[in-house]
């Protein structure tokens, strides 16, 4: 049974502005994740947010695991190629997630999609 759950996103700005994102996965393959920069993301929020500068995305944090997919993979602009991500060393509970280092441009439509 798919257990749909929330992450987060951290990006810093050419400008060194913090932009927290949150995400939303419905714990299905190929799903195409939902995001909100001003409130907790669902099912019925966007599939991609646009910064208004260069940034890169140094934290992912997935609220806990889920039951029928391991990892999404990163959009910029055009599906399938980004950057996987996988869940486990990014869970909310793991002290020392792995730092992340993955530019965007200014005005990309980011996006992600579970595999």
């Amino acid at each position: 049974m798919a257990a749909p759950q929330s992450f987060a996103l951290k990006f810093v700005g050419q400008s060194r502005r913090t932009y927290s994102v949150s995400g939303y996965t419905a714990d299905t393959a190929a799903y195409t994740n939902r995001f909100s920069v001003s409130g907790a993301a669902g099912a019925a929020t966007s599939e991609y947010i646009k910064l208004p500068e260069a940034a890169t995305l140094v934290d992912f944090s997935m609220t806990t695991g889920t039951t029928q997919t391991a990892m999404i993979m990163t959009e910029s602009g055009a599906p399938k190629n980004g950057t996987l991500l996988m869940f486990v060393p990014h869970l909310s509970t793991v002290a020392n997630r792995p730092q992340l280092n993955i530019p965007f441009a200014a005005g990309a439509m980011i996006g992600a999609q579970t595999i």
